[in-house]
């Protein structure tokens, strides 16, 4: 094959070989497939931008969007489009149009790493941290974890994770939730002293583990219960998923005996509606309205607990701090409202609505919006308030250091005064 060209000094064909034409038209069709792979990447964005956009547009449950014009958002952030080259890029830039409008629940989803994303550490590490008194202190470590095995305690204050310093609680517990690799810690024992620990990844024995998928992701729970003080019973759990409706009742009717019930939520990071309420209707002995949803189109009053045979009827405590949040959040305001529960420990996140997902073009990713904001009875929303308990109580990193649960032994001390022979 030839190709021809018109020299500068000389009228006639100029003749190539036929090894440099081929690499020309190699170079030309590798030109056009990566314009027209290019192509496809922004037409394929610009219907995933579309479907983000009229996905919130109409279906999101305040019309007005909080005071947010969100066409005009539109017309800030569509433009933009011509610029994002990758998926990061791209998805960063649906991240901030949401973001305009401030509220939980309304977020750009990594489906290829949901699994991870959906890791806690206390499940997958046998620890969990807070903030305490200005340093990341680990307050909870589950027996026989990895944790447990690298002689964490509680009351260990964090200083790196390999060898990166830590930020806070939160982000603590993201980095080691985020994948199944082994991590290098520097704690501060109960002397001060620097230590280095490895913290391997494991999850907790079947019997205490409960999971499901979510997005073709797994999620993962680590469900507890045992006898407290007094006869107590106690039950402890990560979040609220479906598997979750079979689990529960067993665990209720296994303290039907119990003096009283403490349900611990603190960390819970919710998830299902019909867990939580599952867990209600094991509490209540008459049906109770414990939440008012608002949807677009109006109110819904569809989130009630309806009694269960074998229902537990003592006192109960739900403990709850700062990292309690969403569906733990929604049904302990719920209980609380109604007068059922007495809620001990610190005031809850406040991200609570009733959200759902939305598939999108690209298969990679998907929305997370809200389409109902819930209140209570007495017209309270969580949502950015959290909830305030009946009994403040804080953690402290020498009491921790002592093996003491101070959150845990006021909700005793309280089940305790509660039904003495003197007690209303």
């Amino acid at each position: 094959m030839t190709c021809t060209g018109q020299s500068r000094t000389v009228a006639r064909p100029i003749v190539f070989g036929p090894v440099v034409c081929s690499a020309l038209i190699i170079l030309v069709s590798a030109q056009s497939s990566a314009q027209s792979t290019q192509g496809r990447d922004q037409r394929l964005r610009q219907r995933t931008f579309d479907v983000v956009w009229k996905t919130v547009n109409d279906k999101y449950f305040d019309p007005q969007f909080g005071g947010v014009d969100w066409a005009a958002v539109r017309r800030t952030y569509e433009p933009q489009l011509a610029s994002t080259t990758t998926s990061a890029e791209f998805v960063g830039l649906l991240s901030r149009m949401l973001g305009e409008i401030k509220i939980s629940h309304l977020q750009i989803l990594d489906l290829t790493t949901l699994a991870t994303q959906l890791g806690r550490s206390e499940v997958t590490r046998g620890v969990a941290f807070r903030d305490v008194g200005g340093q990341v202190v680990a307050t909870r470590i589950i027996e026989q974890s990895p944790a447990a095995t690298a002689g964490l305690r509680a009351g260990f204050a964090l200083t790196t994770i390999d060898g990166m310093p830590v930020v806070n609680a939160r982000s603590a517990e993201a980095d080691l939730a985020d994948d199944t690799d082994t991590h290098r810690l520097t704690v501060l024992d109960e002397v001060d002293r620097t230590r280095e620990v490895s913290l391997g990844y494991a999850l907790p024995a079947a019997d205490r583990l409960v999971s499901e998928t979510i997005l073709g992701a797994a999620r993962h729970v680590l469900f507890e219960t045992r006898e407290l003080t007094g006869g107590i019973g106690y039950i402890h759990f990560t979040n609220f998923i479906e598997p979750l409706k079979k689990k529960l009742p067993l665990a209720f009717e296994a303290m039907r005996t119990a003096s009283a019930l403490v349900i611990d939520l603190r960390g819970n990071s919710g998830g299902a509606t019909e867990a939580g309420l599952a867990m209600a209707s094991l509490v209540v002995d008459k049906e109770t309205q414990l939440a008012i949803e608002r949807f677009r189109k109006g109110d819904d009053y569809y989130y009630k607990a309806k009694p269960r045979k074998g229902a537990y009827r003592g006192p109960v405590v739900v403990l709850l701090d700062e990292d309690s949040r969403s569906e733990s959040e929604q049904v302990t305001a719920g209980l609380q409202t109604a007068g059922r529960v007495v809620v001990v420990g610190k005031t809850s996140r406040g991200q609570v609505m009733d959200a759902t997902f939305q598939p999108l073009p690209i298969e990679s990713i998907a929305l997370l919006y809200p389409m109902a904001l819930p209140r209570t009875t007495k017209g309270v929303v969580i949502e950015g308030r959290g909830v305030i308990p009946d009994i403040d109580v804080g953690l402290t990193r020498q009491e921790l250091l002592k093996g003491r649960d101070a959150q845990l032994e006021a909700a005793i001390a309280h089940l305790q005064k509660s039904s003495s022979p003197g007690a209303r």
